[in-house]
């Protein structure tokens, strides 16, 4: 008999689709980035989700997140997201959150997950995950956007430093336009996107060559890309 993941299992056997089913991962933002992401997440295998956000759906989201349609605005991002989801693959098991996240509520939506991916657009939120990632000792998986620009980074994985340590100062961080304010296209959202699944994938199944405390930036315009390694 065959399964949806038989192509998938010929090329990382069935032990690490095993991880991979059995991951339960939160993705915290359904912008661009977390529509990307969970989408990605799920065809990857990911059977386990936990969905974080407290909007809904504007007419300037449906061009990039990919997750909805015209006949959803003014729906709720979370639930709409589970919907679409489960069409694909009618067993997932997710947890919608309609919520912004804060270091107050952090724990209380996180602890029980095993890698935390941030979609999130502003330093806030990023903040509050971090310190919810290095209070309940899990890695978070860092994606940015600005322009034709992409960053992708892991940060409190195997005793490493958390990103609000590596990048202390949030006032400085705050003047940094979001994706909306700044403009951004979809494929840029969609590469940074698909290089947060490598990272949770390699982090599920043990590989090599983790962005552990380092911050991959892209430039999809010049085809040009560079490794930063943070202290």
């Amino acid at each position: 008999m065959t399964s949806f993941f038989e192509v998938h299992e010929k090329c990382i056997g069935k032990e690490k689709i095993d991880l991979l089913k059995n991951s339960r991962i939160a993705v915290v933002g359904l912008g661009g980035l977390g529509c990307s992401v969970a989408m990605g997440l799920t065809r990857l295998g990911i059977n386990k989700l936990v969905l974080v956000d407290n909007d809904k759906i504007e007419q300037s989201n449906v061009a990039r997140q990919i997750l909805f349609t015209k006949s959803n605005i003014g729906a709720s991002k979370v639930e709409t997201a589970k919907h679409a989801l489960t069409a694909i693959f009618g067993d997932l098991d997710i947890t919608c959150i309609q919520d912004y996240i804060t270091v107050k509520n952090g724990i209380n939506f996180l602890e029980n997950t095993d890698i935390i991916v941030d979609c999130t657009d502003n330093y806030m939120a990023r903040y509050a995950i971090s310190k919810t990632c290095e209070s309940i000792k899990k890695p978070m998986v860092f994606g940015g956007v600005q322009g034709f620009e992409g960053q992708i980074g892991v940060f409190n994985y195997k005793n490493n430093k958390a990103f609000h340590h590596i990048f202390p100062d949030i006032n400085s961080l705050l003047n940094v336009e979001n994706c909306e304010a700044s403009g951004v296209l979809p494929f840029v959202v969609q590469t940074v996107a698909n290089f947060q699944v490598i990272e949770t994938y390699k982090i599920i199944c043990n590989e090599n060559n983790v962005l552990n405390n380092q911050l991959l930036c892209i430039n999809t315009l010049s085809n040009k890309s560079r490794i930063l390694h943070l202290k």
